[in-house]
């Protein structure tokens, strides 16, 4: 019987849109178009929870090279020259490199690129139900532990977690970001008024990229904010969100998140142009009709950086309660 590999990626697009449509598309594939393959995944340090259950190898981009990939958008790099999306030759380069290895145990490799069989276009993700097969994660009991001393606080109230982004178009500010000294008035009627304690999800942001990151704040009794980074650094925000009462999310494709961490409440700021891409069948799916879900989405782009924090803290405050 010949030996089959599958090799999917190289991944180097937005995080929403592996989440959401790359990942469950070869996880669907690879069940059944290469059910008697191996599976090999290329892509971001930090990622291969998300791959494991259909994977039998995660392979990472070295730090060298993962830094060269500065402007993530939709499947791909966007090259401004050309205004297109494109997979980096340093990235096919490396790949096939890397691939050398396997010529000899294999009878049969092929390699699956995103957006080139089933291109990324409105059509899939504007679909109430997109091609693909799609699943919760949880944390390894490992992890969890580790992320519980990590937030643990020096008292009794209840913690909610918080994702503040931050992205930078080319110099520019993101359409959907919100005033940093805004966050930091919210975050303070969350103490003070609503009495809980807040983790700050941490992303950094590359100097000169245009890749989305996210807010920190200076650490106080009931504030603390943790980097993630590192091989394991969406599995612990994975448990983050299993350990804390529910979670907050600005204006971002990354609010989908939340929806893969089942039975987690979430609530997410959203401009009124981009609320309805959290509503479609598939995120109903996976979060039992938006159960726990609040999505507010009242401004529009660009309007929602000034938009009052008063405002979004009384929208959180009643969905808090009534969770």
């Amino acid at each position: 019987m010949n030996k089959n590999l599958i090799v999917f990626g190289p991944w180097c697009g937005e995080f929403c849109y592996e989440l959401s449509w790359w990942i469950p598309e070869i996880r669907k594939l690879r069940y059944e178009n290469f059910k008697n393959y191996d599976a090999i995944v290329f892509g971001y340090n930090g990622r291969k929870i998300l791959y494991e259950d259909f994977s039998d190898k995660y392979i990472p981009y070295p730090q060298e090279l993962e830094d060269t990939l500065t402007y993530p958008s939709t499947c791909g790099q966007h090259d401004v020259e050309q205004y297109k999306d494109i997979i980096p030759k340093n990235l096919i380069d490396f790949i096939n490199n890397t691939c050398q290895e396997y010529i000899p145990k294999y009878d049969n490799i092929e390699l699956y690129y995103p957006g080139v069989i089933m291109p990324f276009n409105s059509e899939r993700t504007l679909s109430e139900q997109p091609f693909g097969t799609f699943r919760h994660y949880k944390a390894s009991d490992k992890i969890l532990q580790s992320v519980k001393k990590e937030i643990t606080f020096n008292n009794k109230k209840e913690t909610v977690a918080l994702m503040a982004p931050i992205r930078n178009r080319v110099g520019k500010t993101c359409y959907l970001d919100w005033n940093p000294d805004h966050w930091k008035i919210f975050i303070d009627y969350l103490i003070n008024d609503l009495k809980v304690n807040v983790v700050v999800i941490g992303i950094k942001q590359k100097e000169g990229s245009s890749a989305g990151a996210s807010l920190t704040f200076e650490n106080t009794d009931n504030l603390k904010s943790i980097i993630f980074e590192g091989e394991d650094s969406v599995e612990r925000q994975i448990a983050l969100l299993q350990l804390t009462k529910c979670s907050i999310y600005g204006a971002s494709g990354t609010a989908v998140f939340p929806f893969f961490v089942k039975g987690t409440a979430t609530f997410t700021q959203q401009t009124d142009t981009e609320g309805f891409r959290l509503k479609f069948q598939w995120e109903r799916d996976l979060t039992n009709n938006l159960e726990k879900v609040k999505i507010f989405d009242k401004y529009k782009n660009n309007e929602i950086y000034n938009s009052p924090p008063k405002e979004l803290y009384d929208e959180f405050k009643e969905f808090y309660q009534n969770i």
